[in-house]
């Protein structure tokens, strides 16, 4: 456990990738939304304008979590570290940061409901539609998104470590035949309306919650699996 916790230490060396690029990226996003909407005189005549940009920190946090596999994996081996202390070590950093960027994003969401949207009606930290009212939950539907999104980064820069551009190219393809076919099926048997509403019938909590989390434990076992084997 020291050795994991050494690994997550070292993730924050190079700080400006896990904290300095997501919430830099984060604060520009919001201030260029904030001066776009602010510039909008007129009603939207559909309530609060929403804007995606909130996804940011959620793909450069994607990012980060695969240069930890592909930069920063060979060093900890060069250094003695074994391939179960790094791993855990990533995660327990991983965690943490889910933990930490959720609550500030919750707060941020508590600021932005009592400024009614920054003074100009925004809503670009809160979750569309009132999905989440629950506070434990909508906590959660901050934090599940960041471990998906990391654990499938690591799984991806593992499948490249592991076997390299073949393998980059072969999850390519699997991935490009098997959502493929399933549209083609889907159209083919008229299941789109279908598809449909089943989303619509899913709750906010079980779309950015409780599907996330399912997707997220194979993708953790899989990547543990991957790094036993992968090459530094």
């Amino acid at each position: 456990m020291n050795r994991a916790l050494t690994v997550a230490r070292l993730q924050f060396v190079a700080w400006p990738g896990v904290v300095g690029w997501p919430w830099g990226i984060l604060a520009l996003s919001f201030l260029i939304n904030l001066a776009l909407f602010a510039t909008i005189n007129e009603p939207t005549g559909a309530g609060q304008p929403i804007t995606g940009g909130l996804a940011s920190i959620y793909v450069v946090m994607f990012v980060a979590c695969v240069s930890s596999i592909t930069q920063e994996f060979p060093f900890a081996i060069g250094l003695g570290i074994t391939r179960r202390s790094f791993y855990l070590g990533n995660v327990l950093q991983l965690v943490g940061q889910a933990i930490s960027y959720a609550a500030v994003l919750y707060l941020l969401t508590l600021v932005e409901q009592a400024t009614n949207g920054w003074g100009i009606g925004l809503r670009f930290f809160g979750l569309p539609f009132g999905w989440v009212e629950n506070p434990a939950l909508r906590f959660l539907a901050f934090a599940v998104p960041f471990l998906l999104l990391g654990f499938l980064g690591i799984a991806i820069a593992l499948v490249f470590k592991r076997w390299g551009v073949n393998g980059m190219l072969t999850l390519s393809t699997v991935a490009l035949v098997g959502f493929g076919g399933l549209a083609v099926l889907a159209t083919w048997r008229g299941w789109w309306p279908a598809v449909g509403g089943w989303f619509a019938d899913q709750s906010g909590a079980a779309l950015l919650v409780g599907w996330p989390a399912l997707l997220t434990l194979p993708l953790a076992v899989l990547s543990y699996l991957a790094i036993r084997r992968a090459t530094p």
